[in-house]
């Protein structure tokens, strides 16, 4: 287990240390009810067990959290899904930073075991914001990903930051409270326009204001027995 992995990351164009302890991974984090049970009923029917509770919480050793463009996995039935990141310096939500995320889960393991499907990569992007400077706004927030590059792809999810829970309801739910320092939460994320997975060897995602500062992230994705990408 790797104790702690320092990032670099860029805040209003300067660079910043952050030393990841862990990565804490929410699921079911949709702020309507019924559609969370919803979802969680049409999984189980895909043989996916249910969570214990709602919210539910995952945590990951600090050595997957990396703001690498080419990531290295094993499994071709890996698909990802883009998400809202809390970066915490302290144990304080108003000194955390925001970052956008790729949750990639590899879906035939999750029908065993949704804590080890979630042994992978979780990259975000290199540049963030600070949580106050954006919190006033948060639920105007859109976030976007597409599993497919080029200038005709198509959406692969779309929404607002309103769809799912507040970072200070989903903490409260959670009962995270303290030890979060160095911590990397990643807060849910939203439906597929396709209804299907997607296994490709691109994930592009972004965040954007309605005055359009974004954070966005773009990978490739190689298989361990494939040649290092051009």
């Amino acid at each position: 287990m790797l104790l702690s992995k320092k990032l670099m990351l860029q805040l209003d164009g300067a660079p910043v240390e952050f030393l990841v302890r862990q990565v804490l991974v929410a699921g079911y984090t949709g702020r309507d009810a019924a559609q969370v049970h919803a979802h969680i009923a049409e999984l189980e029917k895909q043989g996916i067990p249910a969570p214990d509770r709602v919210p539910t919480l995952y945590p990951l050793d600090a050595s997957w959290a990396t703001t690498d463009t080419e990531l290295v996995i094993a499994s071709r039935q890996v698909s990802g899904e883009v998400e809202p990141a809390l970066l915490f310096r302290s144990d304080r939500l108003d000194d955390a930073l925001v970052s956008v995320i790729v949750d990639f889960t590899d879906r035939e393991e999750e029908r065993r075991s949704i804590e080890r499907s979630k042994k992978l990569p979780k990259p975000l992007s290199a540049h963030v914001w600070r949580y106050r400077d954006a919190a006033g706004i948060w639920n105007e927030i859109a976030m976007r990903s597409w599993a497919r590059p080029g200038p005709e792809r198509e959406l692969y999810q779309s929404g607002t930051l309103a769809q799912l829970l507040s970072p200070p309801d989903l903490l409260a739910s959670l009962n995270l409270t303290r030890g979060l320092e160095g911590a990397v939460l990643l807060m849910g994320t939203l439906p597929l326009r396709s209804k299907e997975f997607a296994f490709t060897d691109y994930f592009e995602c972004e965040l954007e204001t309605l005055d359009h500062r974004k954070l966005s992230y773009e990978c490739r994705l190689r298989r361990k027995s494939e040649p290092r990408l051009p």
